[in-house]
């Protein structure tokens, strides 16, 4: 049954809000102000057509959208995803003291900007090898060719290997069963070096024909630098495990942000967007003021990209990082780069700090880049103790941003500088860079 709504409301996320039968449901991918019709029976109400559609609707977008759950934006143009986002931020950080109108810094190209992709395996109902991703609130595969955000080079990889693995009927991993090889691809890829690395993800070492799958796609002559067989065989979503067999090529790859060089392994966080890294990371230094006689904290330094910036203007930086294995590049990386005035550890962050403030130790400037979960209460009040004259926070996530903010102003920091960054286009997620600077206590 179909049920018509005029002149629809929709929140960030590109949700009409409607009530069907006394119920409030959100309808995903419209524009404020549309006319739409609603599918209503079935458990979720859906989307059925758009009846009077927005002028800032655009027609050309991912075919997947409404199935995928990945893109929130892919039906509106590149202006309005930008305004909804400023508007978003501006509305999120009323009242955080020192905050001014807020703007979002666009990308270089909002579509397939992503150096990072990775995808899961199912049977088709041909008996040919695909992948695709999760539909939301599921563990339904969607298939998904051609992904509109992945790097193009990455998307060829990816339909290449699935054809491979068809001629040599490798069969993909059941959840429900247990049984199976394949569970998923995984690729990098660097856009400055144009090195690529393949990681195919399987239930375990066991991997039948896995020499002649190699030869297959080598002969092909895709550009690959390097291939690698991840063991999961846990019962997880996790894309990867912790073990890796390099099949082919050095088991790394390298790539360029500005004037450095980074080592990146299958298992170290690296921010998928390259381009609009370095655009984020100059931000940060610049809004840090990072003097030559100044002591910097880079927390959840990854492999080193912020800390390896910010170097050159500082007296010494310590980068704290849990992953053992993005602190093992890290280091790496400072060689390449021939710095000497950085000293890598592996530790959690919070941890860190907390001993930090125990000792007493002088630190001039803390950066901090946590994870979408944000940072910790016990992480934020080190830093109170520790006094550091500024503090920059780049976070990928504003409603943990905005909770951590409100902790910081406890510490008597205050926010000077908040700009964001369009680092994650055609989806709801946005980058931000805020600047904290101490309140000096009244003499």
């Amino acid at each position: 049954m179909l049920k018509e709504f005029k002149n629809v409301n929709v929140n960030y996320e590109a949700d009409a809000l409607v009530e069907i039968n006394g119920k409030k449901y959100k309808i995903h991918d419209c524009i404020e102000g549309e006319d739409i019709l609603v599918e209503v029976d079935g458990k979720y109400p859906k989307l059925s057509k758009v009846l009077k559609a927005s002028e800032y609707r655009i027609n050309d977008g991912c075919k997947y959208q409404s199935e995928c759950g990945g893109c929130q934006f892919m039906h509106m143009s590149y202006e309005y995803e930008l305004a909804c986002k400023k508007a978003y931020l501006n509305d999120l950080f009323k009242g955080i003291r020192g905050k001014k109108d807020i703007d979002v810094i666009s990308m270089y190209e909002p579509l397939n900007y992503r150096n990072k992709a990775q995808m899961t395996y199912k049977l088709s109902k041909t008996k040919q090898v695909v992948c695709g991703f999760y539909e939301e609130y599921s563990h339904r595969i969607v298939t998904v060719s051609n992904c509109m955000l992945q790097a193009t080079v990455a998307n060829e990889l990816i339909e290449n290997l699935n054809k491979v693995l068809s001629k040599h009927k490798i069969k993909p991993y059941d959840e429900k069963t247990k049984e199976g090889i394949i569970r998923h691809v995984f690729v990098r890829y660097g856009f400055n070096t144009k090195e690529a690395m393949l990681v195919i993800v399987t239930n375990g070492e066991f991997f039948p024909g896995r020499n002649n799958v190699l030869k297959d796609l080598l002969k092909l002559d895709l550009g690959i630098t390097t291939v690698i067989q991840n063991y999961n065989h846990r019962d997880t979503s996790i894309v990867l495990g912790e073990e890796n067999k390099v099949l082919y090529g050095p088991g790394f790859i390298y790539e360029k942000v500005g004037n450095y060089k980074f080592k990146i392994s299958p298992n170290s966080f690296f921010q998928v967007n390259t381009l609009g890294m370095k655009k984020l990371y100059d931000k940060a230094i610049e809004m840090a003021e990072i003097k030559k006689t100044d002591r910097v904290i880079d927390a959840y330094c990854g492999v080193g990209t912020i800390s390896i910036f910010a170097a050159k203007h500082a007296k010494e930086v310590v980068g704290v990082e849990l992953n053992k294995q993005a602190i093992k590049d890290a280091k790496i990386n400072q060689k390449i780069n021939n710095i000497t005035n950085i000293n890598f550890i592996a530790d959690d962050a919070t941890n860190f700090m907390t001993h930090m403030a125990k000792e007493r130790y002088e630190v001039d400037v803390v950066i901090m880049d946590p994870p979408r979960e944000g940072s910790t209460k016990q992480f934020i009040n080190a830093i109170g103790y520790l006094k550091p004259k500024k503090v920059v926070y780049v976070s990928c996530d504003p409603k943990t941003l905005k909770r951590d903010l409100y902790d910081f102003g406890e510490n008597d920091y205050y926010v000077t500088k908040l700009e964001g960054f369009d680092n994650f286009s055609k989806t709801q997620h946005v980058e931000c860079v805020v600047l904290l600077n101490r309140i000096e206590p009244k003499k």
